[in-house]
């Protein structure tokens, strides 16, 4: 079994991305997709549907389109986020100030845009990559780092309480009983009843587990690798599968949106966030999302067999498939695949969007389709249907991801 990474930036990667920040934001617009590394996510569920992510940029908040907001100039690295039970502005962080100087516990009283220090926690200051707050006691919360840490006093000061074995990936408190916590781990899934003093394991699955959250209800949402999305109930038990067709990706914080249950967004181990609006049975990219509809899809279907399918094949598999290298009588490639068997998602939306209504520069086969009729909005509509025709693995890799999941 390959080795997966974590959810979260390797300490190496920092430095990068720190630098980075302040040169991306220079931009006019930035947009989710275009955001190397996600870490945790609060929705407040408001009918706006706008969230907050911790980032490399700090806590950004996350327009339905896609558009990202700098909610602060100062805050770091951070590497988690996670909000005060019903209070959505009222948020906890930690993270890293430098590539070699942590956050420690940090807190914002105004939905991100200041920040102050609260704790260093034990053995810190700590950069927290995991962190969950008990609905039903809110002066409690837990971090992970190495080990798991507990705070009875809103973060202010901290306990060490060990943890279960492997990396700790993603932790998660019970919806019914503070002291009960599930942690997702290398090892697998793990629960404790005693604030992690003791721990035992949850499933007889030993692969790694990526992620855990709970519900209102006492449900419980984990992810284990090369297994899929399952769902049990607290304690712990009655799996079930919800989804699988994840191939070689994981997820990552999957959050769940309070105004709807069925709402789920999650961050695949590439760094792109991904929506499913069935309660996890179905995965896609965030990119494009509000396009991937059926009115939309349906309509550039159409216009992909009208228009398209003689040269890229039906349903996309390209033209020669047996021969993806093949090229016609001049020495220009055939029309290629735009399924997952050849390379359309390594671009963004915006570029595949450009090809259709341009053309392609290196290739006079494919025409500018502008010139033939076609309008911005179609161009919209067969971006929707070729990327139904993707796996989540192609929708979590697109555009600039692509290199991380060139294995």
């Amino acid at each position: 079994m390959k080795i997966i990474t974590s959810g979260f930036a390797t300490l190496a990667s920092i430095g990068f991305l720190l630098v980075a920040s302040s040169q991306a934001f220079a931009e006019k617009d930035l947009y989710l997709h275009q955001v190397p590394q996600i870490g945790g996510m609060v929705i407040p569920g408001a009918e706006s549907q706008d969230f907050l992510v911790a980032s490399n940029y700090g806590a950004l908040s996350v327009a339905p389109d896609g558009r990202v907001t700098r909610r602060s100039k100062d805050a770091g690295f951070l590497t988690e986020l996670v909000a005060l039970p019903g209070q959505a502005n009222v948020l906890f962080s930690s993270g890293y100030r430098t590539k070699t100087e942590k956050l420690g516990i940090i807190r914002s009283d105004d939905t991100g845009k200041t920040w102050s220090r609260i704790s260093d926690a034990v053995g810190g200051p700590v950069a927290f990559h995991a962190m969950a707050i008990s609905a039903t006691e809110p002066a409690t919360m837990y971090g992970a780092e190495k080990t798991v840490q507990i705070s009875r006093d809103s973060g202010k000061t901290w306990r060490s309480m060990g943890g279960p074995p492997g990396q700790i990936y993603d932790i998660a408190v019970s919806a019914k009983n503070p002291k009960s916590i599930y942690a997702a781990t290398h090892e697998g899934l793990f629960g404790s009843l005693d604030e992690g003093v003791t721990w035992t394991r949850l499933n007889p699955v030993t692969q790694p587990a990526t992620a855990v959250t709970t519900t209102p209800e006492g449900q419980i949402y984990a992810f284990v690798y090369g297994v899929g999305l399952l769902l049990g109930a607290e304690p712990g038990n009655n799996w079930n599968l919800v989804s699988k067709e994840f191939l070689d990706r994981a997820l990552f914080n999957i959050s769940i949106d309070p105004a709807n249950p069925g709402r789920l967004l999650g961050v695949a181990d590439t760094g792109a966030v991904m929506l499913s609006r069935d309660g996890g049975n179905n995965w896609i990219g965030f990119d494009g999302h509000l396009d991937k509809v059926p009115g939309r899809i349906s309509a550039g279907e159409k216009l992909f067999n009208e228009n398209c399918q003689a040269c890229h094949g039906a349903k996309g598999i390209g033209e020669k498939p047996d021969d993806p290298r093949a090229v016609d009588e001049n020495g220009f490639p055939l029309a290629p695949a735009l399924n997952d068997d050849a390379h359309g998602w390594h671009h963004a939306d915006d570029q595949l969007m450009a090809t259709i209504l341009n053309g392609s520069p290196r290739n006079k086969r494919m025409p500018a389709w502008k010139d033939e009729g076609l309008t911005p909005d179609d161009a919209r509509n067969l971006v929707a249907y070729i990327k139904s025709l993707w796996s989540f693995r192609s929708l979590a890799c697109q555009g600039g991801r692509h290199m991380r999941c060139m294995h």
